[in-house]
């Protein structure tokens, strides 16, 4: 438990507190002040004049003959705002100055705690326009320099009563914090501990609620185990069976990868044989049109020859109509004659360029006519095919693929015949497939066969 305090000392000094007298602060002697004949002197509320002066933003400055205590400085005015401001200016007994701007207070006066020993104070009003301002009464209120001393060993004495109370009182509220923390701890061990009871009383409570469905819950949860035991072995039973099917679709499935790598392979071979021919076609047709433009470029060497001497030979031939009118006497035929060797040549150039332009431009024809041949071969040889293997749907793959490559090699054959001799024939599997074909269709199937003898029986 916390010891108790005594605190009658404390009330001993409270009561010396109360019952000492504290000097009230009174307004600073007129005697004080230098220039007793100054108008801001005369300001003073105890100067015994009266009269104010105009308002105007300088500095009213007063000025003790010795060093006082001044609290604050209090200026009563007229015509200034609440929201203009007074600059105040002190200097201090030890040295220094000091400046502060204030508003007006809520009692209508500019007032400026200074609280401090000083030699002169001043305040300067703020600029008003079109407005008359005046200062009524100046307030210094402080302490004389006798009366300080006085004032210090007062306030040092209340100082000390002061201290001794709160000493005291400090001591009486750690004890009080002190009991009232353990008065708390108390409440809240208490409260948990009730807390502890309720619960484990709540607990007792839905333990006994409980037996009875846990009882329940248990001869259910018997029963569970019994049906799933039975279930479980059904469950290997059907995966003994499952797992022997696992086994043989895994062994059809093996059997099934290897026919379709197999097929796959013989799909990418014929699909190789069946783009072998366009693949060369489109090559061809590459090929065709660089030659073209090639050829192109050597005819337009004799083209451009032919067209520039036919040209000089049909502007010049206008000059000799000029010959008439300018020499006298001029003999025709000895103008023909001369210029007999240079029509020659000129004939023999046009004729042997235009017989190389037209080498040319004939061998571009013949290309262009090859390409245009082979675009039709290719177009009659998809159409064809197509069209003649409608219906014809008792027949394999591989031999439409035999009868769609007949039918483009002797397309093919047909095109190139200017290029190969007239005995060649093309001796691979599909030269007879037309006659192996029909005979196949006499032929009756192993199923045609035992569909007969089903409906004979």
């Amino acid at each position: 438990m916390p010891q108790s305090t005594d605190l009658t000392k404390a009330y001993e000094d409270s009561e010396k507190i109360n019952a000492t007298d504290v000097p009230a602060r009174t307004q600073l002697p007129f005697d004080l002040l230098h220039g007793k004949s100054k108008k801001t002197t005369k300001l003073l509320a105890n100067s015994g004049f009266t009269e104010p002066m105009n308002g105007s933003n300088r500095w009213y400055d007063f000025e003790f003959t010795e060093p006082v205590f001044l609290n604050e400085i209090v200026v009563d005015e007229e015509n200034y705002s609440t929201y203009n401001e007074f600059e105040f200016r002190w200097t201090l007994a030890q040295g220094g100055e000091v400046t502060q701007e204030l508003s007006k207070k809520n009692d209508g006066s500019f007032r400026a705690p200074i609280n401090q020993l000083v030699r002169q104070v001043s305040f300067k009003p703020p600029k008003k326009w079109l407005t008359q301002t005046k200062i009524t009464r100046v307030q210094l209120v402080g302490f004389q320099i006798e009366e300080l001393e006085d004032f210090i060993r007062l306030v040092a004495r209340l100082d000390r009563y002061k201290s001794n109370v709160f000493s005291e009182a400090n001591k009486a509220i750690e004890n009080a914090e002190e009991a009232n923390q353990k008065v708390t701890q108390a409440e809240l061990d208490r409260d948990a501990i009730n807390n502890e009871i309720a619960e484990a009383n709540q607990k007792i409570a839905d333990l006994n609620a409980n037996i009875g469905r846990l009882s329940e819950q248990r001869q259910g949860l018997l029963d569970d185990i019994t049906k799933r035991e039975e279930a479980i072995s059904t469950l290997d039973e059907r995966r003994s069976q499952i797992q022997e099917r696992i086994t043989e679709r895994t062994t059809e499935r093996e059997g099934l990868a290897r026919e379709v790598s197999e097929l796959k392979q013989e799909l990418r071979a014929l699909e190789d044989d069946v783009n072998m021919f366009p693949t060369e076609i489109g090559a061809f047709v590459s090929q065709g049109g660089q030659n073209i433009r090639t050829y192109w470029k050597l005819a337009a060497v004799p083209i451009a020859l032919m067209v520039i001497v036919t040209g000089l030979l049909v502007f010049n031939a206008a000059n000799l109509t000029t010959v008439f009118d300018e020499v006298d006497g001029a003999n025709i035929w000895s103008i023909l004659i001369t210029r007999i060797p240079y029509v020659i040549i000129s004939t023999a150039i046009i004729t042997a360029s235009y017989k190389l332009a037209r080498v040319f431009v004939t061998e571009i024809m013949r290309i262009n006519q090859q390409r245009l041949n082979l675009s039709k071969i290719s177009i009659v040889a998809t159409d064809t095919s197509n069209t003649s293997q409608d219906g014809l749907t008792d027949l394999t793959d591989r031999e439409l693929y035999e009868l769609r490559t007949d039918l483009k090699m002797q397309l093919l054959r047909d095109h190139l015949k200017e290029y190969l001799s007239s005995d060649f024939r093309y001796q691979g599997k599909s030269t007879n497939n037309w006659a192996r074909l029909l005979e196949k269709r006499k032929t009756p199937k192993a199923s045609d066969l035992q569909d007969e003898e089903t409906n004979e029986e």
